[in-house]
């Protein structure tokens, strides 16, 4: 694989750590806002449930052509750093127009809008870590664990200011979070790829490689399974009598249990491999979500939220590293994009569309369909682990 250029990057292995984690630690400062109560904003605008699922839904649509477009523009200009920071500019910009919304058509639009910018951040931020992780010997769990400590903080503290305000709090929260994240982003390492004879690919032929096909399966798959508990979680645990405060809570103790399995990330890849710790994110769904939909009280949600160690935290770990391992060379953007496109995009805007007319009928029974899904990703990701070989795939 060729090597980077690194001569603008400035810096030790330490400098990039510091950079690349509080990068992570803004963006999912503003996801940690955003996930859990934007749904509540949208219901305080008057928003159906069927409505708050379109909407999500529509988000990961655009998904499959703002990523690869995305990656594809940086693989393209050689480039990480520049796309990042104004990508990052233009989907805070577009999210402060959901506060002039007066009618679906038109948070439906702004939801498109600032999807299209905002969706290639993350793969292209995870790119550039992979790549120092290669090159550098940063260790990915590491840093990415300084993102899902803020996102506590931000469920959590979301939470605590919402009490007894007004859920316009939300949307002022999430625009000063993009604020932050584009600042942060202006400092990560300037890496840049020069691969002019890979630059003719097409981006989607990566699609066609049958390994890479059921990779996106297995993780796209259990990438759904999460829809109900995005979309519907927090309403559904309001729903049942817990407290805003306890609901903060329950989004927290799941990225705590994360957050050790990404400290501990080096040593168990480097003990069970990537498609083995993928395989065993997509069976703990089973688990998850079949006994979530009898959970109504708080302690046994409490129990069962740890396990978004697994069928996140184990798949997301597994995933970048198979990633790191396995795209062809030239392509290592494209691939991320394609993941988050695909893996993470339109099998979970199809997810979230089930789960607005799931839950919209069967409440937090919907939660055995997300069951489902996971134990298709389990046989995918099953299939993956017995036919790749380990090699760079090859188009």
């Amino acid at each position: 694989m060729t090597a980077p250029d690194l001569s603008r990057a400035g810096g030790g292995p330490t400098g990039w750590s510091v950079r690349l984690s509080l990068f992570y630690g803004c963006f999912f400062l503003t996801a940690g806002v955003m996930m859990p109560w934007f749904p509540v904003y949208l219901d305080a605008r008057g928003l159906t449930a069927d409505q708050i699922g379109l909407l999500l839904a529509v988000g990961f649509w655009i998904k499959p052509l703002a990523n690869p477009l995305g990656s594809r523009w940086a693989d393209l200009s050689g480039e990480r750093r520049r796309p990042i920071v104004l990508l990052v500019i233009c989907a805070g910009a577009a999210f402060a127009l959901y506060s002039q919304a007066d009618h679906f058509a038109l948070f439906l639009a702004i939801a498109l809008l600032m999807q299209a910018f905002n969706s290639p951040v993350l793969p292209l931020a995870d790119n550039v870590t992979m790549t120092a992780a290669a090159e550098r010997g940063i260790d990915y769990g590491r840093v990415r664990l300084w993102g899902s400590i803020t996102f506590i903080g931000a469920a959590y503290g979301a939470g605590w200011l919402l009490e007894g305000r007004d859920a316009d709090v939300i949307l002022w929260l999430v625009v000063g979070g993009f604020v932050l994240t584009a600042l942060a982003s202006a400092g990560l390492p300037d890496i840049r790829f020069s691969r002019p004879e890979q630059r003719r690919r097409n981006p989607f032929a990566l699609l066609g490689h049958p390994m890479f096909a059921i990779f996106l399966l297995a993780t796209g798959f259990n990438s759904a399974a999460h829809a109900v508990l995005y979309g519907f979680g927090s309403l559904h645990w309001k729903s049942i009598g817990l407290s805003e405060a306890e609901i903060g809570v329950l989004w927290a103790v799941g990225v705590v249990a994360e957050i050790v399995l990404f400290a501990l990330s080096r040593r168990v890849i480097g003990r069970i491999g990537p498609l083995a710790l993928l395989l065993i994110g997509c069976a703990s769904g089973l688990v998850r979500w079949t006994l979530t939909a009898w959970a109504e009280t708080f302690w046994p949600l409490f129990g069962l939220q740890v396990l978004h160690a697994f069928t996140f935290g184990a798949a997301h770990l597994g995933a970048m590293h198979f990633i790191q391992r396995a795209a062809p060379d030239g392509m290592s953007a494209t691939a991320q994009g394609l993941f988050a496109a695909f893996g993470m995009g339109l099998f979970m805007g199809f997810g979230a569309i089930a789960a607005g007319q799931l839950y919209g009928v069967f409440g937090g029974q919907a939660y055995l369909a997300m069951a489902a899904l996971s134990a298709v990703s389990t046989v995918a990701a099953l299939i993956l682990l017995r036919r790749w070989d380990g090699r760079r795939l090859s188009l």
